[in-house]
């Protein structure tokens, strides 16, 4: 195997003036290229001992380097590492430059400073090829290739690809040599590097102000000491760590606690709030609102409203304000997310009590919402258990007691059904938040409502303005297309229910009202009642909803137009003639019209549908459906107009 070495000069002996190579500074000024190894190293061949201007040297391998270097990254970190690696070069490269400059009188700055390179490579560090050296007006700035670095070997070898440079005692070496020989500041860089997967390290060397950024970002690396000092500021942050750790898991069993114990989510954030000492938001899934909020401050309430509308990403919003998101995810789901608020970054603690929280109030919701789902399904499967009438009526009213649903006095059925299903479960929280006394639950593509005449009543009677207008399910429909704007909103209601069975038949209503509407109206909000379709329910029930509408607008479809054409009121008149059984007195009494000018009407009606209404079985198909649209007429002022 071939084993790499290369030559470290020891701290050792100090006394450079007793050596030979001292002399040599007395004779003609030494050129960087005349240094040979044989001629600068004094091999003692019965002690073994290497030295250099009576400074010890030693044959190190490169690997022995290498594990050096693995547990310093292990024992510190990398970035840790990284400065202790630099400063050791730094303070080797300088030594050199140092013992150097004394040895020799040398012929040139310029032969001075190339030395350098000369000695790092006889040492077996690295080859070191220049491209360019300028020196103009006590200003230094070189460039060139670094070929075999030891460095970029050995850290492929314990690390693999680096994401970064990683010759950090070469570069060390470089600047403290540098600036030694010049007695300036001097920044050396590696532009590119073996380790990163380049095809050569590169470096860059410069003279540079001290007041540099560059330079300062680099003084950091430079300034620490030893590496019992790198120990110990690293056992302090581990210190630090530990109790950070110690406080976040206190936090976050005391919040545990809270929701074993049942306490709601604003409790829960309210905790959190006071511990750091920010607002906290919890949106809901997809943003789409809030769920709970405490704020410390209104300013805080102010700023998050325009970081919303700003639409900006987590972090720094303003000079001295964040919004920091944290995603709520159980199970492949998102249960929504959690904003903090407040002024200046988020310290380490602060994130650290953050993330063991997150877990706890994600488990929070996840729970309240599983807890909901499988109280949604119960009700769901009571509802069908009544439609399928086999069940024993004791039992079931215990079940239904113990679901919570009132029924001491009439009820009825209000099913919602949105074009949107992504949205139920939000529209689902709004209706709890604006009507915590209502019985909801949602099953399968609806919001199932049970609505007592005595609740309905309170509300009536109650002060809220959404609900001053209409009958509760128009009031209801008209506050949630305000809310929602972006989807379609269909409700329907059912029957009145004073038993089981009725109530089993109000749910039977309203869920099938709901499908009615929707299909009668799609691209609107609509609402219906069990009232105002009692006459057509049977067909509602019997028939499929499409061919349904399908036979009432091509039955009467040419009337409807010309109807909105001409504005006359066939469709009307047509009405009438059937309501009073083809009675031309009584028809023309009810419409105000002579009986010239219904018999025109009639004529009119006949010629556009190309009908006698005297076939019974022509009037009981048109009387059918003259019912199905003046019902949707009661629903929609023009049922079948295009939005």
């Amino acid at each position: 195997m071939n084993s790499r070495i290369f030559l470290w000069l020891s701290k050792g002996d100090k006394d450079l003036m007793q050596s030979k190579s001292y002399m040599m500074s007395h004779g003609r000024g030494v050129k960087a290229s005349r240094l040979l190894f044989e001629n600068i190293i004094d091999i003692d061949r019965r002690t073994g001992i290497l030295t250099l201007d009576s400074k010890r040297m030693l044959l190190i391998s490169a690997e022995a380097m290498g594990i050096l270097r693995r547990d310093l990254v292990s024992t510190l970190g990398m970035e840790r590492a990284k400065g202790f690696l630099m400063r050791y070069g730094w303070a080797y490269g300088y030594n050199d430059g140092d013992a150097v400059g004394k040895m020799f009188r040398w012929d040139s700055l310029k032969e001075y400073i190339l030395s350098g390179p000369v000695l790092a490579t006889m040492e077996g560090i690295v080859t070191v090829e220049i491209e360019a050296l300028d020196i103009i007006e006590g200003e230094f700035y070189s460039h060139g290739y670094w070929k075999h670095s030891y460095e970029a070997e050995e850290h492929i070898r314990h690390f693999g690809r680096s994401d970064e440079a990683v010759c950090y005692s070469i570069v060390g070496y470089a600047s403290g040599f540098l600036t030694k020989v010049l007695g300036k500041s001097v920044l050396v860089k590696e532009s590119r590097c073996k380790a990163k997967g380049d095809d050569c390290c590169y470096f860059i060397a410069k003279t540079v102000d001290e007041t540099d950024p560059d330079y300062q970002e680099d003084l950091r690396y430079y300034q620490a000491e030893s590496l019992a000092s790198e120990l110990d500021a690293y056992n302090k942050e581990i210190q630090e760590l530990n109790r950070i750790m110690v406080h976040s898991e206190e936090i976050s069993n005391k919040l545990t606690d809270f929701m074993l114990e049942g306490k709601n989510l604003y409790h829960l954030i309210d905790f959190l709030s006071k511990a750091i000492n920010r607002s906290i938001v919890i949106e809901k899934v997809k943003r789409n609102g809030i769920n709970e909020a405490v704020w410390k401050a209104e300013t805080d309430l102010q700023l998050y409203e325009r970081w919303k509308e700003a639409g900006s990403s987590t972090g720094q919003f303003t000079e001295s304000f964040t919004c920091d998101s944290f995603d709520l995810q159980a199970n492949h789901s998102l249960l929504g997310t959690m904003v903090v608020v407040g002024a200046n970054e988020l310290t380490k603690q602060e994130r650290m009590i953050i993330r063991r929280v997150v877990s706890v109030i994600t488990t929070h919701l996840y729970h309240q919402r599983s807890i909901n789902k499988w109280n949604w399904k119960m009700k769901a499967d009571l509802f069908e258990e009544i439609l399928r009438g086999n069940y024993d009526e004791q039992e079931l009213r215990r079940r239904i007691s113990d679901s919570g649903i009132d029924f001491s006095s009439a009820v009825k059925v209000v099913c919602i059904k949105l074009k949107s299903a992504d949205e139920l479960e939000h529209v689902m929280s709004y209706i709890n938040l604006k009507f915590p006394l209502l019985e909801a639950f949602i099953s399968k593509d609806r919001i199932v409502l049970i609505v007592s005449r005595e609740w309905e009543n309170s509300v009536r009677r109650s002060e809220n303005p959404e609900m001053e207008e209409h009958n509760f399910e128009t009031r209801l429909k008209n506050m949630l297309q305000r809310k929602f704007s972006q989807t379609n909103i269909y409700v329907g209601s059912g029957r009145v229910a004073n038993s089981i069975v009725s109530l089993g038949k109000s749910y039977q209503d309203a869920y099938l009202i709901t499908d009615f509407v929707q299909v009668s109206f799609l691209q609107e909000n609509a609402v219906a009642s069990f009232e105002q379709l009692e006459h057509i329910m049977l067909f509602i029930k019997s028939l499929d909803h499409d061919e349904f509408i399908s036979f009432c607008h091509n039955v009467l479809g040419k009337l409807i137009d010309n109807d909105l054409v001409y504005q006359s009121d066939l469709l009307l008149s047509l009405k009438a003639y059937l309501d009073n059984s083809g009675n031309l007195a009584n028809t023309s009494r009810e419409l105000h019209l002579s009986i010239t000018g219904l018999r025109y009407r009639i004529r009119r009606i006949e010629e556009l549908c190309g009908i006698n209404l005297n076939d019974g079985m022509s009037r009981l198909k048109y009387h059918l459906a003259v019912q199905i649209y003046f019902t949707l007429r009661l629903i929609n002022k023009n049922p079948f107009t295009k939005s």
